[in-house]
């Protein structure tokens, strides 16, 4: 029979440090950007340590961190755009001083709906919209610690809201968007199934953000030391050498200004006259 897919292999303790080895913190308490780390140091660093002992990562978040930090804003914007929409189309019809997108969502978020549309004294034709479309937003703005809690909000706010879409329509405009990470992810993340033993739950790697390691606080194997971390696995070829493609093109140079190149020649030659 087949052996399972997995994006990992299996390593052991005399197999040395490597690009694309997945390191597990030995403190469960720390943060998820620091629970577990891909390793992008280049071999040929390791092997001529250029690298200076310090071991650059790329952290590894389970799926639900990754779409709550990540993704779930990106649906939240979206949705508050709809409501803000409403809220001027309400405005445009009535006296009503200017107000900035930012500041209505903070108002929305301080006061009742009732007690805003009192104060801007809107007349009963738009009141009750208006009314709907604040507290959307409000709720939107809401910031829970769960996915599961956040695409439910995001949900109940669309069908409060100005417009109420149904409620599968709702559903698909928060859902479908998160599904569709998976398989087309932006270009500063990729999905992967698992990241080692017991480590299948589903992980998005996310590129932009970078952790540094000390070398000797990394075991390799079983270990009697303390150490921050312990290496679970490494990536197979193929995905190791696709997470440092998309880790390079994030990171490529991009073009400078001409006057950002005189100036930083220039300090780089008043530099050079303090020391001699």
């Amino acid at each position: 029979m087949d052996e399972p897919f997995a994006e990992y292999r299996e390593v052991s303790a005399a197999d040395p440090l490597r690009q694309g080895d997945v390191l597990e913190a030995a403190d469960a308490e720390v943060t998820m950007w620091r629970r577990h780390l891909l390793v992008m140091t280049a071999d040929c660093d390791f092997a001529y340590a250029k690298h200076q002992g310090r071991v650059t990562c790329v952290p590894l978040l389970a799926a639900d961190e990754y779409l709550l930090e990540m993704q779930i804003p990106k649906v939240r914007e979206q949705l508050v755009k709809q409501q803000l929409k409403e809220l001027r189309q309400v405005f445009s019809k009535a006296t009503v001083p200017d107000i900035s997108d930012r500041r209505l969502r903070e108002w929305a978020s301080e006061q009742t709906p009732a007690d805003i549309v009192k104060m801007l004294e809107l007349p009963q034709a738009g009141a009750q919209k208006a009314r709907a479309a604040l507290e959307a937003i409000g709720m939107m703005d809401m910031l829970p610690d769960d996915l599961k809690e956040s695409v439910d909000l995001l949900v109940k706010a669309q069908l409060v809201g100005a417009g109420p879409p149904k409620r599968d329509s709702a559903v698909k405009k928060v859902v479908n968007h998160l599904r569709g990470v998976y398989a087309q992810p932006p270009g500063d993340a990729l999905f992967l199934s698992a990241i080692g033993p017991g480590q299948d739950a589903g992980y998005f790697a996310y590129l932009r953000h970078i952790e540094q390691v000390w070398e000797p606080e990394i075991a390799l194997g079983p270990s009697h030391t303390e150490v921050e971390y312990r290496r679970i696995s490494r990536m197979r070829d193929r995905f190791a050498h696709a997470l440092v493609q998309r880790f390079a093109m994030v990171f490529m140079a991009i073009g400078l200004p001409q006057q950002y190149e005189e100036l930083r020649d220039l300090h780089a030659e008043i530099q050079g006259d303090n020391l001699v």
